[in-house]
């Protein structure tokens, strides 16, 4: 294993034991056609099914192949976050696993990379995604929420699929939070983006572990572990709500003092409205502090991101 490689490739793993052997194949041919010396890093996040036992095996017949064994299910992000602590390139790649993303992309995010010394990293913007609606749609919403949460250019693409710098990386490895969501921690640190365009492949073999309810705990993580935005909102709706409170009992008493029969009006209805109006949103604001105190809860409690139960470098040492 060399001790200084050009480029770090970092993937996180979860069942994908049939097809890694295909990816490691993959990224060996473009970097053997680029001439670079590179290590790949392979993150087996706690997977069933054999995942470990692959990249053990790839491990041992390719010196540029490492293998991380996580003692526990820690997600995609902290898996990631787990691979750029152990990156030793002069450039880093994260990229997935299930084969969506080529690796004979991987050049043209170095090569913009290197083009610009004044760019911190490098987002792959796919030319046509081949993601399903839902999955789509949950992309969607999620750049809308990083650009107002934590001012994300709007040509940058937020994706899985990028080249780093290493002093960007050890910035953000700095930051002690247990949720580490790579993407907003790129975002508060540096605005030296660029995005490039990319291909993106069907999913040839195995689904996507996204659902419905998963992507919904995605984008709430991704902005409340790291953002205040959504307290600054709530406070803005009540400021708000008590500003049409005063408007609204205003226009009252002007009728009241106009004598046009308001006298008879009860305001049973604007009473309903109001109550279930204010109420949702006392409901809603409760609702948004717990969150928070639930992720203050998490770093109180120094909850360890992930655990490294063994690599695949450990083995070969014995």
């Amino acid at each position: 294993m060399m001790k200084d490689p050009y480029l770090s490739i970092i993937v996180p793993c979860y069942r994908s034991s049939d097809w890694l052997a295909d990816l490691s194949e993959q990224i060996k041919s473009v970097m053997q056609a680029q001439g670079w010396s590179y290590e790949l890093i392979l993150v087996n996040d706690c997977s069933p099914g054999g995942t470990w036992e692959t990249i053990q095996s790839i491990a041992s017949t390719e010196p540029s192949v490492r293998g991380v064994n996580l003692a526990f299910n820690t997600g995609q992000f902290r898996a990631t976050f787990c691979g750029l602590q152990q990156a030793t390139g002069q450039v880093i790649v994260t990229m997935d696993d299930d084969l969506q993303q080529p690796p004979e992309e991987i050049p043209a995010l170095v090569n913009a990379l290197e083009a610009s010394q004044e760019c911190d990293a490098v987002f792959a913007r796919y030319r046509g995604k081949k993601h399903g609606l839902l999955r789509n749609l949950g992309s969607t919403v999620m750049n809308t929420l990083f650009r107002l949460s934590y001012g994300k250019p709007k040509e940058i693409r937020s994706t899985t699929f990028r080249a780093l710098r290493p002093a960007l990386v050890k910035s953000i490895c700095q930051y002690s939070t247990v949720n580490p969501n790579i993407n907003p921690l790129i975002f508060q640190t540096t605005q030296r983006l660029q995005s490039v365009d990319v291909r993106h492949e069907d999913r040839q073999r195995g689904r996507s572990g996204y659902g419905l309810i998963k992507l919904f705990r995605l984008m709430t993580d991704n902005v409340l572990s790291v953002s205040t935005l959504p307290l600054k909102l709530v406070t803005s709706i009540g400021v708000l709500a008590a500003l049409g409170s005063v408007v609204l009992a205003l226009y009252y008493l002007i009728r009241y003092w106009l004598g046009d029969g308001i006298k008879e009006n009860t305001g049973f209805m604007t009473q309903v409205l109001l109550i279930n109006f204010f109420g949702g949103l006392t409901l809603l604001s409760v609702g948004l502090l717990g969150e928070y105190v639930i992720r203050i809860m998490d770093e109180v409690r120094g909850r360890p991101r992930f655990l490294i139960k063994e690599t695949t470098e450990s083995e070969n040492a014995q």
